[in-house]
C-alpha cells in the first residue's frame, strides 16, 4: 500500500515502472512467426518488443505521441516477421491514456490510424489467422475505448465537483469576510465613543462614566459572541451548535438602534405598513445594512438619525437617514462595508441606493422584495 501511494504521489515514476513492467510482458511473450509461447525471438525481435514499450514514460504529457510510436514500433515488429504470443500491452496502455485524456475526436482519430497499421503491418508479416487478428484487434480497441472513455468522463465529473467545492468555499469566505466587518466595525465604533466619552466624565461626571463603561462591556460581550459564533463556521465546536444565539434580524433593530442612542447619538425608529415575516437570510442582510449605516453616522456624522422599515405590498423598505450628510458620507465611497452592503441586497434580488437626501441629509436606502414562493436562499454563515 505504502509503495502504491508513493507511485500515485509521483506520475512520473509510476509511468516508468510501467514502462518496465509493459517491457517485461512483451519480451516473455515475443516469438518468430510461427512460433509458440515460449520460443523466444530472434536478438532483433526481442528489441523492439522491449523498445516499444519505452514511449510509455512520456505517456501523460504526449498521449497521442506515446500512441503514434508504439504503433510505429509495433508496426515495424510484425512487419519483420515477428509476433506476440500475449498481446503488445504498450499499445493498449497508450490507447487507453489517449481515450481517458484526449478529447473524443483526437482519440478517434489516432485510434483509426493505429487499426490501419497494425493491419498494414500484420499482412506484411505473412499473418496465420489474418481475419481472427483483425477481429480480435478491433474488439480490444472497442474495449480499451470504452473504458478509457468511462475514466475521462469521470475525471472530468471529479474535476467540476472540485472547482464548485472552491468555489463555495471562496464564496463562504466572502460572507464570512463581510460579517467579519460589520462585527468588528460597528461594535469597535460604539467601544471608541464610549471610551472616549468615560475619560472625558471620569472625574466630572462619574455616573456617565460608569455608564459608558457598561456600555462598553456590553458592547464587547456582544462583540465576543459575534465572532465566536463566525468562528464556528471555520471550526466547528466540539458541542452542540445551538449554545450559541441566532442572527440578527429585524427583530434585533431596537436594540441596535438603544445601542448607538447609548453611544450618544439620537436613533428614531419609525415602522409604516403591516409588518411581515422574511426568510432568516433577508433579516440578516436588511438587520447588517441598518448596522453599518448606523455605524457610519456615528463615526463620521455624530447627529441624529432615523431608522425607518416600510412594509409595502410587494418590497420591504429600509432606510437610514442622517441629517447632515456633509459629514455623515464615508471617506471612501467604495469601502468594504459599502461594497458588502451592495453584495448582499444583490444576493436576494434587492437594490441599495446611498447618498445624499435633500438638501443637508445623507441616506441609505435598502429595497428587498418578499420572497414569491418558498426556495432555498443563499446560505449565510451560522
Amino acid at each position: 500500500m505504502l509503495a502504491f501511494r508513493t507511485l500515485r504521489a509521483r506520475p512520473r515514476t509510476a509511468d516508468a515502472v510501467l514502462a518496465a513492467v509493459v517491457a517485461g510482458y512483451q519480451l516473455a511473450g515475443a516469438t518468430d512467426l510461427g512460433g509458440h509461447f515460449g520460443d523466444h525471438a530472434r536478438p532483433l525481435g526481442l528489441v523492439l518488443a522491449a523498445v516499444s514499450a519505452l514511449p510509455l514514460v512520456l505517456r501523460r504529457r504526449f498521449p497521442i505521441s506515446t500512441l503514434v510510436a508504439c504503433v510505429v514500433l509495433m508496426g515495424l515488429f510484425y512487419g519483420l516477421g515477428f509476433r506476440s504470443q500475449l498481446g503488445q500491452l504498450s499499445v493498449v496502455v497508450a490507447a487507453y491514456t489517449v481515450w481517458a485524456h484526449g478529447r473524443f475526436r483526437a482519440a478517434l482519430a489516432v485510434t483509426a490510424l493505429g487499426l490501419l497499421a497494425y493491419e498494414t503491418s500484420m499482412l506484411l508479416g505473412s499473418p496465420v489467422s489474418p481475419v481472427g487478428d483483425t477481429l480480435l484487434a478491433v474488439l480490444l480497441t472497442a474495449g480499451v475505448a470504452a473504458v478509457g472513455r468511462a475514466a475521462y468522463v469521470r475525471s472530468h465529473r471529479l474535476r467540476d465537483a472540485e472547482r464548485e467545492a472552491e468555489q463555495a468555499v471562496a464564496e463562504e469566505r466572502v460572507r464570512i469576510a463581510h460579517e467579519l466587518h460589520d462585527v468588528v466595525s460597528h461594535h469597535l465604533s460604539v467601544i471608541s465613543v464610549q471610551a472616549n466619552l468615560a475619560r472625558y466624565v471620569f472625574e466630572s461626571a462619574p455616573g456617565t462614566a460608569k455608564t459608558a463603561l457598561d456600555t462598553i462591556s456590553g458592547t464587547t460581550t456582544e462583540a465576543l459572541d459575534e465572532l465566536r459564533r463566525l468562528l464556528t463556521v471555520l471550526r466547528p465546536p466540539q458541542h452542540a451548535p445551538a449554545a450559541y444565539r441566532p442572527q440578527p434580524g429585524l427583530a434585533d433593530l431596537a436594540t441596535l438602534a438603544a445601542r448607538i442612542r447609548e453611544a450618544g447619538i439620537p436613533v428614531d425608529v419609525r415602522v409604516t405598513g403591516t409588518p411581515r415575516t422574511l426568510p432568516p437570510g433577508q433579516q440578516l442582510c436588511a438587520f447588517r445594512v441598518a448596522q453599518e449605516a448606523l455605524t457610519n453616522v456615528l463615526k463620521h456624522a455624530g447627529t441624529a438619525a432615523e431608522l425607518a422599515l416600510d412594509y409595502r405590498p410587494e418590497h420591504l423598505v429600509l432606510s437610514v437617514t442622517n441629517a447632515d450628510g456633509g459629514r455623515a458620507a464615508p471617506p471612501n465611497p467604495a469601502g468594504h462595508g459599502l461594497v458588502g452592503m451592495r453584495e448582499r441586497a444583490r444576493m436576494y434580488g434587492g437594490v441599495i441606493e446611498i447618498g445624499p437626501r435633500g438638501a443637508a441629509g445623507f441616506a441609505v436606502e435598502l429595497t428587498l422584495p418578499y420572497p414569491s414562493r418558498p426556495s432555498p436562499e443563499p446560505q449565510e454563515p451560522e
